[in-house]
């Protein structure tokens, strides 16, 4: 008797820990679900967002810069004085530069090229001899077809034309202004005083001067290196590789006495050496981009040569550009845009094979789903995939019609499940 009053005094305490397990089992298996439902394991599941990505393939080689030069030589040594800056178009004898022997002072020299300045300019505006009223009319006009012509210049990049142009054009409206202010006399007056302040500052000048005249009409550099004439400017186009090497060979610093180069031609030519392999889908006749001085400048090429010899080819690049400032050092570095890429990139570890097709999984929201895509790029860890791949019915061939899932072609902002997809198969795919 007693034996079962003790049973059944502990039977509630049994009773209330068998309770206890039972509920701790339900709320560990709601949690569970739970977990699953709200993606509780996406922390190991990261994603990527799909962009449209354009990315330029870059070929890096050492170019060479061809154009046809003409050194610029001085009689006699000592301080050099220019009066035309780097890349200024000058007439056939216009004076580029003056070389004064012996002792020169510095500042006296600038103040001569200054004086040498602005007189031509006041030349150049014809106010030494007759003006007449009419002359103003006609002035005017010249003004207005000048600001065309200047206009034109600077739109299609011809900044040393302009240059050129704009110095011609401040002289034709010293020439008008003096004419219609009447003030002719005042402007004479002006020109002998520059002239004779120029020659008091020469005569202060120990030793003698020379000037420096260009030889050719063209544009005018203050520095040469001794390559201007080691490859034919006539004939580059059909240089070959071993010819290109030779002449690298053959390059030497310039001669003592030369104070510059007059380029006669816009049209230039850079050459670069590259191997047979890297070349292959170049084409001759089209449009490069190539970066310069570590990428802060780029041109537009067009690609005139394609000389192959020995396992290597020699690209010749051609253009009539020449901006403001730019580097034309011999022998630079460049980098030339072979191809842009455009499509979808993605890290090849995303990519799945399901029943032959290749894809990749995307989560949306809480739903994993399997999207096609179509690569037609390598690069190393990443691939490119096309924006238009059609989707189409996985499981389509074998006899069972009830696993069949249409899946579509990846799009623009899906979220592609790039690590943790090793776990997903194709049985958990949900559409």
């Amino acid at each position: 008797m007693e034996e079962k009053e003790s049973e059944q005094r502990r039977d509630p305490v049994a009773r209330f820990w068998l309770s206890l397990l039972r509920g701790a089992l339900i709320l560990g298996l709601l949690f569970y679900l739970l977990y699953h439902l709200t993606n509780g394991f996406s922390a190991e599941m990261k994603t990527q967002t799909v962009k449209l990505t354009a990315e330029e393939q870059l070929l890096s080689t050492i170019g060479t810069v061809v154009r046809a030069e003409l050194p610029v030589s001085a009689s006699r040594s000592g301080v050099v004085s220019y009066h035309i800056a780097d890349g200024e178009k000058v007439k056939a004898n216009a004076k580029v530069a003056m070389v004064y022997s012996g002792y020169a002072d510095s500042d006296t020299v600038a103040r001569i090229a200054e004086l040498d300045r602005s007189i031509e300019l006041l030349e150049a505006a014809g106010i030494d001899g007759d003006t007449h009223v009419s002359d103003a009319a006609d002035a005017e006009r010249e003004i207005a077809s000048r600001l065309l012509t200047l206009s034109e210049q600077i739109g299609r990049g011809d900044f040393s034309g302009a240059g050129e142009g704009a110095d011609s054009l401040l002289s034709t409206f010293v020439r008008r202004d003096t004419i219609l202010s009447g003030s002719g006399d005042s402007t004479r007056a002006t020109l002998s005083a520059l002239r004779a302040e120029r020659e008091s500052l020469a005569a202060s000048l120990t030793g003698g001067s020379t000037a420096v005249r260009a030889s050719r009409a063209g544009y005018f550099y203050s520095y040469a290196d001794g390559g201007e004439t080691v490859f034919n400017y006539d004939s580059v186009e059909s240089l070959t590789p071993a010819e290109y090497r030779a002449g690298l060979s053959a390059m030497q610093s310039a001669s003592a006495g030369t104070v510059g180069k007059i380029v006669l031609y816009p049209r230039w030519y850079l050459l670069c050496p590259v191997a047979e392999e890297e070349a292959k889908t170049l084409k001759a006749g089209s449009t490069y981009t190539l970066y310069f001085a570590g990428g802060s400048e780029r041109l537009s090429m067009t690609l005139s040569a394609k000389n192959e010899g020995d396992g290597e080819v020699l690209l010749v690049f051609s253009t009539l550009e020449m901006p403001e400032d730019f580097d034309f050092d011999r022998t630079q570095k460049v980098s030339i845009v072979t191809e842009t890429i455009s499509g979808y990139k993605l890290p090849a570890s995303a990519l799945r094979i399901v029943d032959g097709n290749v894809g990749v999984y995307i989560r949306s929201g809480n739903t994993v789903k399997f999207r096609l895509v179509e690569v037609f790029y390598e690069s190393g860890a990443y691939v490119f995939v096309r924006t238009d791949t059609a989707g189409q019915t996985l499981y389509a061939n074998d006899a069972d019609a009830t696993n069949d899932i249409y899946c579509k072609g990846l799009s623009l902002y899906d979220n592609v499940i790039v690590s943790g997809a090793k776990e997903l198969s194709p049985d958990r795919i949900v559409n």
